[in-house]
């Protein structure tokens, strides 16, 4: 009797330990069935809150753990109690003996779900066509940046984004589907021109068939031609690297966060808010850092609201050579002035700051605040070597009307860029 007990508890141990958690391979879609549910960073209600769900919206599920369901949330993941949430029976996955593998029919799966989920995902129609602007960006098999990487994708190669979830991008690769994130992307305009493409076509210009031809032409490239000399190598590897040399922004790859944004205005002056002035310049300065052949991904490029949380995501995510974060300043005391530039507490960020401030006061013609360590979120959890700029003081009447002219703007980005070449050079 004593005997079988035993065997019994361990049997229930078991069940306890391996049951509990259920993985969903493409994600299931479920709605929220109460007035609101909580989205925590774990699957337990004592850990941190990242957001709330209202009723009827739509979450797609990738695992179940122990009264759990994992989705993402910001490219991290997230879990939500699935006592608060029901299946949502319009997404039937084909069985699999009727599947069929020919892309027409992959392409309207893809359309369909991404059709279907329209409060967790914006699907592109027909897909949209995007640019890798990084020098390398990890191709994951799930929206996660801890996902498992299935292959890389390099500068210039296409890819097509079928669904978009979070800052992620869902496309095909081996006819499985994975996952690229957005931040690293430039949208195509080619992938506007042509309305008659059959959906067959418009699917080659997936991951696959993108690199494969790409791949080809590179190998096509590489190969020496007849009669082609050592001699002839040796220079061009010479032209290369005296290339590199004369541009040490070239193949580099930046994060520029426009400080607040959407109900977040900053600073306001008399004429301008804070908010305004930080896009502006940002888009200045990303443009010139394009001209340069560096690769730049915006945290806003439009007047959004993000949380100081979201932008270190951003920047994390990316994995960039540098984080630049622009501001301009305020304070109570209307006379004072001047540029000040500011770093987390490590050696690199620091050497960067000192940089990037010298020069632009060779550049601007305003007082010169020094480089300075600050304790700010965006440089405090960033991985990276970050630094953010105050570029003036809105709360200076003279200052302002300097700051927000396009004069002001283009020396402050062109002095940041100088900055930037002597740190990388």
């Amino acid at each position: 009797m004593k005997y079988n007990l035993m065997i019994g508890i361990a049997f229930l141990i078991c069940l306890f330990i391996f049951i509990p958690t259920v993985h969903a391979d493409n994600g299931t879609l479920y709605k929220v069935d109460t007035e609101t549910t909580e989205l925590m960073d774990a699957p337990a209600q004592d850990t941190v809150l990242l957001s709330e769900f209202k009723k009827d919206y739509k979450v797609t599920i990738f695992e179940e753990s122990n009264g759990w369901g994992k989705t993402f949330y910001n490219g991290e993941q997230a879990w939500v109690a699935l006592h608060h949430l029901s299946a949502v029976d319009e997404i039937q996955t084909e069985p699999e003996n009727e599947q069929s593998d020919t892309e027409d029919n992959q392409a309207e799966t893809a359309a369909a779900a991404a059709e279907t989920n329209t409060e967790t995902a914006e699907p592109a129609e027909n897909g949209q066509l995007y640019r890798i602007q990084a020098p390398a960006v990890n191709v994951r098999n799930a929206p996660d940046k801890n996902a498992a990487v299935v292959t890389q994708m390099n500068h210039g190669e296409k890819v097509t984004i079928f669904e978009e979830l979070y800052g992620w991008g869902k496309t095909y690769y081996h006819d499985e589907e994975v996952w690229i994130t957005l931040y690293l992307l430039d949208k195509d305009d080619e992938s506007n021109g042509n309305s008659d493409t059959s959906e067959e076509n418009e699917k080659t210009e997936s991951l696959e068939t993108v690199e494969e031809t790409e791949n080809e032409a590179s190998e096509a490239t590489s190969e020496p031609k007849d009669g082609e000399s050592e001699k002839e190598n040796g220079e061009t590897k010479e032209v290369q690297a005296e290339q590199s040399t004369e541009n040490p922004l070239a193949g580099r790859q930046f994060v520029i966060d426009p400080g607040h944004g959407g109900k977040d205005p900053g600073a306001v002056g008399s004429e301008a808010y804070e908010k305004t002035l930080a896009l502006t310049t940002a888009k200045k300065l990303g443009e010139q850092l394009r001209h340069q052949g560096a690769s730049v991904t915006f945290t806003r490029e439009d007047d959004t609201y993000l949380s100081l949380g979201e932008r270190v995501n951003i920047s994390n995510s990316a994995n960039p050579d540098a984080f630049i974060s622009l501001h301009y300043n305020a304070s109570e005391d209307q006379a004072a002035h001047g540029v000040e530039t500011f770093y987390k507490n490590e050696s690199e960020s620091q050497i960067l700051a000192e940089y990037v401030q010298t020069s632009l006061m060779s550049h601007v013609h305003l007082d010169n605040r020094g480089a300075k360590q600050a304790d700010f979120q965006v440089l405090r959890e960033n991985q990276q070597t970050a630094i953010l700029i105050e570029l003036g003081f809105i709360s200076n009447s003279e200052e302002q009307q300097t700051i927000q002219t396009d004069n002001y703007q283009n020396h402050a980005a062109e002095g940041i860029i100088a900055g930037l070449e002597d740190y990388f050079s």
